[in-house]
């Protein structure tokens, strides 16, 4: 996982808050809707119990479609949940199969979500797709199996087998005091807050995907349920509410997936025409280049250049004067200007060309120290400087369409190539 530095935390204290939008807007509401359950309608009510399975499905043909493996055994998990607790663990008298299931899913449940997190996506119709299915498959059979063991062991044999399976769940591991009182076992809540902060970290580290985030709004809704297990309403609310923020996380990673691109996590090309189709009558629309970067991958190689590429995006996301950018191909970049005319665009188009200049790169040795203190005394490696060149045009009756203006900003950039690159040229 990349190292969590002074950058990533200062873009997650921007950005997490929105990451946790949606989770977090469920979670109200699902609390809402268990303080105030007698003001729920009836017709919602009896709802409820059908509404988990629901969304899960949809989610999970969503994640299928966009070979989202994760996503489908997340979902499944969370309707095995809430079957469960609405069904066999519907009552958790010690000593009952309903304990048995409950204890076991309370561990199992985060634990399944930070290994699903973990584990490379292969897909679901492939042989990595099938072997985790068989492995999902037989852990809910195994759990069931012990919940059940009464139903296949002689009864004094499936009595000891359950007495010990529920001795080392509810191993007392937590001080008593520390937490509000659940029947949560120490154990599954060890393993649920340790899941958390693995999640938060994620989200962080990671710039806040999708997937992350509906996991962990999942994650907080599923212990929610879990904790209020034995009231049926509460438990498919809650449920829901964790179905709910994974749906909303996988219509949001296929909209990452078509209109943002994953290697500068600008948005791309399909977004740009999108934006496109909003402007009115007056617009600028910029076109970047990086200079001389072909000759940068053959000497660098494609790593470097890919590297440089993250760089010059990472500034451009920051430019101001309310322009947009977007990648829109190769080593080009776009920068829409909506209601500016070009000469409001050129101050800061320049300011973004200086700003890249003055970043420069650093080209790190493979074999170059590890540690900071001996990275100084070797200098690092070595400094090159980067550049860009731009061209800029707006909406006028020769220009009159965001094509034609691209087209008339292309030709501003070829201007400026030829000026002598490092510069802005309209």
């Amino acid at each position: 996982m990349t190292a969590i530095t002074a950058d990533n935390l200062g873009r997650a204290a921007i950005r997490l808050p929105m990451a946790m939008f949606w989770p977090a807007l469920f979670l109200a509401a699902a609390w809402g809707a268990t303080a105030y359950a007698e003001r729920v309608p009836q017709v919602v009510q009896g709802l409820l119990i059908y509404l988990p399975h629901a969304i899960s499905l949809v989610g999970a043909v969503i994640g299928w479609r966009f070979n989202r493996s994760r996503l489908v055994f997340s979902l499944a998990a969370v309707s095995i949940g809430h079957w469960m607790m609405t069904g066999p663990a519907s009552s958790i008298r010690p000593g009952s199969s309903g304990e048995i299931g409950y204890m076991a899913y309370a561990l199992l449940f985060p634990a399944g979500l930070m290994v699903l997190s973990v584990l490379k996506e292969r897909g679901l119709l492939t042989r990595h797709g099938v072997t985790r299915t068989a492995i999902f498959a037989g852990l809910s059979a195994a759990v069931l199996a012990l919940a059940a063991a009464e139903q296949w062991l002689v009864r004094d044999i499936a009595a000891n087998v359950q007495a010990v399976a529920v001795q080392w769940l509810s191993v007392p591991m937590i001080p008593s005091g520390w937490i509000p009182e659940t029947g949560i076992p120490d154990l599954a809540i060890i393993v649920f807050v340790a899941t958390t902060a693995y999640f938060i970290m994620r989200l962080i580290v990671l710039g806040n995907p999708p997937l992350e985030s509906g996991a962990l709004g999942g994650l907080i809704a599923g212990g929610m349920a879990l904790h209020f297990a034995g009231n049926i309403q509460a438990v498919s609310v809650f449920f829901t509410a964790a179905a709910g923020s994974m749906l909303i996380a996988a219509i949001q990673d296929g909209y990452r997936l078509a209109f943002v691109d994953e290697l500068t996590g600008l948005p791309a090309r399909r977004a740009l025409m999108m934006e496109t189709m909003k402007l009115g009558h007056r617009y600028a629309i910029a076109m970047l280049d990086v200079d001389h970067f072909k000759k940068f991958n053959d000497t660098y190689g494609h790593d470097i250049g890919d590297q440089v590429l993250r760089m010059v995006a990472s500034r451009m996301a920051r430019v101001s004067g309310g322009g947009k950018s977007f990648r829109y191909g190769g080593e080009e970049f776009t920068v829409v200007f909506p209601g500016k005319v070009t000469e409001e665009a050129l101050p800061h188009l320049d300011a973004l060309r200086q700003s890249i200049e003055d970043s420069g790169f650093v080209i790190r040795a493979k074999d170059r120290a590890k540690t900071k203190k001996a990275q100084k005394k070797t200098g690092g490696g070595k400094r090159v400087s980067v550049t860009i060149s731009i061209g800029v045009s707006e909406r006028s009756d020769k220009h009159p369409t965001p094509e034609t203006v691209t087209k008339a900003a292309d030709e501003a950039l070829y201007r400026a190539k030829k000026g002598g690159r490092n510069r802005v040229a309209k």
